[in-house]
């Protein structure tokens, strides 16, 4: 979801969802993450991604959340 005016400029219009204002998924995974999930995997749109996902910090309770819910191991 994007926060304010400003907030995901610079991301691609083919990976934002402007009716809901936020990034579109594919299943379970964000259209902007690239490579492959529990490998090699990351943000396309990185320095430019929106504040909800700056505020998603590696091996926070959100993550490890995520990557049980995934089948993935902690971090």
């Amino acid at each position: 979801m994007f926060i304010g005016d400003g907030d995901g400029a610079g991301i691609p219009a083919e990976l934002i969802d402007f009716g809901r204002r936020r990034m579109p998924c594919h299943g379970s995974r964000c259209a902007a993450l690239a490579g492959e999930i529990g490998r090699r995997a990351h943000c396309s749109v990185y320095r430019n991604r929106p504040l909800v996902c700056r505020e998603f910090q590696p091996g926070s309770e959100d993550c490890l959340m995520v990557r049980r819910k995934l089948g993935l191991q902690a971090a």
